[in-house]
């Protein structure tokens, strides 16, 4: 394994790093003199943020697996994994901007005097709680990451990864709530943090497969991985909805209401297309599930379809203009995450890589 191949080549880094720079420029002047528009600054720049956090706690997930199963695909995906989840330390930096538009996107960073909020909901939600909460987990994945990554294989990085994954359970399900779930007041469901776990594993699949091309040997393993993950997302998703909506509780279905106005159902049930019935359709074969070339093709639209799931969860509240936001943000934390990632970060994990090989 080459410590050369982790690297993107210096020309992509650049422009990565250049467009990140100018979007994230830009969406903070925004966010600083556009008092009336930070809701949908904010959530665009969350929506581009879980997206990429996404994909890279995938990375994080995926090499704890490993460490724990073995296997052909975790070697094949490695150049792609390691330096995405060692990339984590970058988040608790990428998070700041949204400091400023907390108190407009999410409605219990209200006072105690806000009359939605009981004694519960002030005690867990509220903003010095949250905060810590938040920047923990980014701390503890961190760690994890780079553990995972720089540690030998053996006893002490099986244990490491063990904790990890119960411990990446727990936070991806808190964090969910906080971060999402939240933005409305009433709103909560139990099997969020798990769909939202599956979810990251599709996406993190699929950025492997597309940014190195699976080896022969190993794409059979990596084709089921991605079918296994679609299966669980479709069935995750929807026994939620079907849960909250067959038990017609008013304040669990307004969640699904608010989504459902202003062309939000079609920006939906595009994603499940992309992301679900497409990947669905064309993994079954076994021909398909094996074909380096046909995983990679499929990835795009796999990730179009994650992000626009994001998108429908997070922009409803802000209104339209969380849109073009949204691409924004997409572009920016995508230009800054992977130019340091495939640039800065796997030049430093060259050595990791040679030692494996």
């Amino acid at each position: 394994m080459s410590g050369e191949a982790l690297h993107a080549r210096p020309g992509r880094v650049r422009l990565a790093l250049l467009g990140g720079a100018g979007g994230t420029a830009l969406l903070l002047v925004g966010l600083l003199v556009l008092p009336e528009a930070r809701e949908a600054l904010a959530a665009g720049w969350m929506i581009g943020l879980l997206f990429w956090l996404g994909i890279a706690l995938g990375a994080l997930a995926l090499l704890a697996v490993h460490a724990l199963t073995g296997g052909r695909w975790g070697r094949a995906l490695w150049l792609a994994l390691a330096p995405a989840a060692a990339s984590l330390p970058l988040f608790l930096l990428l998070i700041l901007p949204l400091v400023v538009g907390l108190g407009r996107l999410y409605p219990w960073v209200a006072g105690p005097e806000h009359p939605e909020r009981n004694i519960v909901a002030q005690l867990y939600l509220n903003l010095p709680a949250a905060a810590l909460r938040g920047v923990a987990a980014l701390a503890v994945w961190s760690v994890l990451g780079l553990l995972l990554v720089g540690l030998r294989p053996g006893g002490l990085r099986q244990m490491v990864a063990a904790l990890g994954l119960i411990f990446h359970v727990v936070a991806v399900t808190l964090l969910g709530f906080d971060w999402v779930q939240s933005l409305e007041p009433h709103f909560h469901s139990t099997s969020f943090g798990m769909a939202s776990l599956v979810l990251q594993l599709l996406a993190c699949l699929a950025w492997a497969t597309r940014l190195r091309p699976t080896p022969s040997e190993a794409a059979p393993d990596v084709g089921g991985m991605l079918l296994a993950t679609v299966l669980g997302s479709l069935y995750l998703g929807f026994s939620q909805y079907l849960v909250i909506w067959y038990g017609n509780l008013p304040e669990k279905v307004e969640w699904y209401v608010l989504r459902q106005h202003w062309g939000w159902l079609s920006i939906e049930l595009l994603s499940l297309l992309l992301s679900t019935l497409l990947p669905l359709v064309m993994l079954l074969p076994s021909a398909v599930r094996g074909s380096p070339a046909a995983l990679a093709q499929l990835a795009p639209w796999v990730l179009g379809g994650v992000l626009l799931h994001q998108v429908w969860l997070l922009a409803p509240g802000a209104g339209f203009w969380a849109l073009p936001v949204a691409a924004l943000a997409v572009l920016a934390v995508g230009g800054l995450w992977f130019g340091l990632t495939y640039g800065l970060i796997a030049g430093r994990l060259a050595g990791v890589a040679e030692a494996r090989s």
